[in-house]
């Protein structure tokens, strides 16, 4: 009986999944990654006694996909709960809400007036219906496809207020994509909403690239091997790559999954570009970046994160507190920082030098915690070009359109961020969902 050939394209989370999950179904594995690394955005950088995420910061406890990878991978008992704590920069001050008590914590907080409060009303009653049609499934969150018809801003402008805009909206867009209110669909929102009031937040210890560096070491990846060409035919799908010389090859294999980004898929599936083409013309990704700043002494916060909206901070859009997140994260007695930079401000600054972003990003920093002056040990800074794909009114049903139209018989599944709500779940979900389909193939 003939060896079963399965090639993976691109060695991020979803890609190093798919690649583990088709050797686990005895299937012979050859996973190409254009970089020199693996796992995408999903990275750590260990330095000076500090573990920097600097790409995905964090986890949700209804991460089912992930966790059930976690367990069976014998990490389990390497995911710790986040202090339960996150804050919000309003005037000056940092407003911390309990999530374990988010009610109580909600009412008595002063980053809203009561007025805001009550409306908030409102809000509730639509993201539970919602949930009850089955709209805000993480799992296929293109199921959103018919709440897609406003943006985040205009939907709490009408709705809420302009003060839930600026105070609550906005922070919640800039968590879920690190970009401003008006720039994303109120599907963001939503989900945004709902993920914080059913969950915990979680971390790894030893940082979040554990997880794509224990699946690496299983499936070895090919770097610097970039594809050129997947072309499904009746028999196989051929694979075009250069290898790391430049010298161009090309291969037969059984299957294939694509999960790298939006636009290097519509370049390579040549033939798959009626599916893919109207997506990639109306999905563009972000940019991003973030910069960790290692303290010689934390803030006084117990929060993991502080939410800066758009009012507050045109630049910086998220600070995660990592030290808070996990203790390894940080020296004893010291403090990890880490600053998210809003989309369009990221892209105007993005080729600043490393000096003037550390610079500029503890200025930020500073004015939500003054206690860290003077506590700067040193800066990293990390560019991301293309980082998220950027869910504007409409692209959910640019999505849900996509995803109907995938032939589950195809020799070439896809498994990449632009098919749901961009996350490490979703990652590891989109990669189950594409072996299955193979496996259903190949029966």
């Amino acid at each position: 009986m003939s060896v079963k050939r399965a090639a993976v394209v691109g060695a991020g989370l979803s890609g190093l999944t798919a690649a583990h999950r088709l050797q686990q179904a005895g299937w012979q594995v050859t996973l190409f990654e254009a970089s020199d690394h693996f796992g995408g955005r999903v990275r750590t950088i260990a330095r000076d006694g500090y573990l920097i995420d600097i790409g995905a910061s964090a986890l949700a406890d209804s991460y089912t996909g992930y966790l059930a990878l976690i367990r069976e991978l014998g990490l389990a008992d390497e995911i710790v709960a986040a202090a339960p704590r996150i804050g919000i920069f309003r005037d000056g001050q940092v407003h911390e809400l309990r999530l374990d008590q988010l009610l109580r914590s909600g009412l008595n907080t002063r980053v809203l007036s009561w007025s805001a409060k009550l409306r908030l009303s409102r809000l509730v009653w639509d993201i539970a219906w919602a949930k009850a049609r089955g709209q805000l499934d993480y799992g296929d969150m293109a199921r959103a496809a018919p709440l897609d018809t406003e943006s985040a801003a205009s939907y709490a402008h009408r709705a809420l207020g302009r003060e839930v805009d600026d105070y609550f909206a906005s922070t919640i867009a800039r968590t879920m994509l690190i970009a401003d209110s008006n720039k994303v669909s109120k599907v963001e929102f939503f989900s945004g909403v709902a993920n914080i009031l059913n969950s915990r937040i979680l971390a790894l210890r030893g940082g979040q690239g554990r997880l794509p560096e224990l699946l690496a070491a299983r499936v070895g990846p090919k770097f610097g091997h970039p594809v050129r060409r997947v072309l499904e035919q009746a028999s196989g799908v051929t694979v075009s790559y250069l290898d790391p010389s430049g010298g161009a090859h090309e291969e037969r294999f059984d299957v294939c999954v694509v999960s790298c980004p939006l636009p290097e898929a519509f370049q390579i599936c040549e033939d798959k570009r009626a599916v893919l083409g109207p997506l990639h013309a109306g999905l563009r990704y972000t940019q991003s970046m973030t910069v960790a700043l290692a303290l010689t002494q934390p803030p006084h916060s117990a929060a993991f994160l502080a939410l800066v909206p758009a009012c507050e901070d045109a630049e910086i859009a998220l600070l995660f507190l990592d030290h808070n997140k996990s203790s390894d994260r940080a020296p004893v007695g010291h403090g990890l920082i880490n600053c998210h930079w809003e989309t369009d401000a990221a892209a105007k600054a993005m080729d600043l030098d490393d000096d003037e972003l550390i610079a500029r990003s503890f200025a930020s920093a500073r004015r939500v915690f003054p206690e860290i002056a003077g506590g700067l040990a040193f800066g990293q800074v990390a560019r991301w070009p293309q980082a998220l794909p950027l869910t504007e009114v409409g692209a959910y049903r640019l999505i849900g359109a996509f995803n109907a139209t995938m032939d589950p018989a195809s020799r070439i599944q896809f498994a990449s961020d632009y098919m749901s709500a961009a996350g490490q779940n979703t990652a590891v979900e989109l990669a189950n969902r594409a072996v299955e389909r193979i496996a259903a193939l190949a029966q």
